[in-house]
Parts: structure tokens; sequence; C-alpha cells
């Protein structure tokens, strides 16, 4: 299965903030914008006849249902961003750097905020895909987080999962995932 990963358009007003979880608004420019790139990178065939779905975030769902406005897509808790629990709504210069320290080193088992790692993020991605890998689906779209798709990208690249955390993931960008190839990194 082709798993198409789309990463929600560009919040306002979350300069300098780590908004993980937070339901941020995101204005109906950003969303008609982030949409258009979409259709420009994943063919017509694929946005007419896939299933569609999305992280519980208004910011994601707002794109899903542009993508796809003859079909609600489904909401699917498993493509939530990382819990940054105490962290949320903080700007990152306050957030002590001794914290975000111990995060650069182990990027995979350390709980920012004391909420959620990587790892548990990449349990849920790995839930999910295997759902998605047992339907009888040939692709479908999922509008999702920075977070969700490193994990997604992450399982792909096991030589250097750790490095995949740290791939630059644009708002509004689109990245394919084979569902058969992809795996948990360790």
């Amino acid at each position: 299965m082709q798993l198409y990963l789309i990463r929600h358009p560009k919040p306002v007003s979350v300069a300098g903030l780590c908004y993980g979880r937070l339901d941020v608004a995101v204005d109906a420019e950003s969303v008609a914008g982030a949409a258009l790139a979409v259709r420009e990178r994943i063919p017509e065939r694929v946005l007419k006849e896939a299933r569609f779905f999305t992280s519980p975030a208004s910011r994601c769902v707002l794109l899903a249902r542009e993508l796809a406005p003859t079909r609600e897509p489904r909401i699917t808790e498993d493509l939530e961003e990382l819990s940054f629990g105490a962290w949320e709504g903080q700007p990152w210069d306050a957030i002590p750097r001794d914290q975000l320290d111990a995060w650069a080193r182990d990027l995979w088992r350390y709980k920012p905020g004391g909420a959620e790692s990587a790892a548990m993020v990449a349990a849920r991605w790995q839930r999910w895909a295997t759902l998605m890998r047992s339907s009888d689906e040939t692709f479908a779209v999922a509008v999702t987080h920075a977070g969700v798709i490193r994990v997604a990208l992450a399982g792909m690249c096991l030589s250097d999962a750790a490095a995949c955390l740290q791939i630059p993931i644009a708002f509004g960008s689109v990245h394919c995932v084979d569902l058969t190839q992809a795996q948990v990194p360790a």
C-alpha cells in the first residue's frame, strides 16, 4: 500500500512556541496554499479515490476536508503529534537547557515534557500502519504532523533511524511511504 503522508499547514501565532498537541489555529489562506501544493504532488486519481485519514488536530482536519471535499476524512488518534506534556504551550527558550540536551542525547527514548517519547509515537504509528496494511486499499492519504512523518520515515531507513528524527518536514509537504516495507526502528 502506498500511503501519502501530508504535514498540516503552518499554524498562526506559534513562533518560538512548543505546541505539539495544542490545537493551534491555521488561517484559510494557509489551508488553501497547502492544498494547492499537495494537489501538485499527489496524482489526481489518488486524491479522487483514496481514503483520507487525519489527526484530530483542527490544523490537520481542515486540510483533509479541503483535499477531499466530498468525503469526510476518518479522524485517527494514532496520527496525533508527539505529546510534549509540561512543555506544551511553553516558549522553547523557557524550557530548561538540561532537559533539551537530555532529549537531544536520546531522541528515541527521552520523553520531552515528561509525556511521550519518539519510540512511543513509533509504536502508535506501527499499530496504525499494521491496520492499514491489512486493508485492501491500494493507496491512502493521511494528514498528520512532523513527528509522525519522521517516525514513519525512520521505519524506512533503519540504518540510521535516529537521524531520520531530525529530517526537516515542511508544512504542507508530502511524503510517500510504502507500507509493505515500513518497520519500527529500535
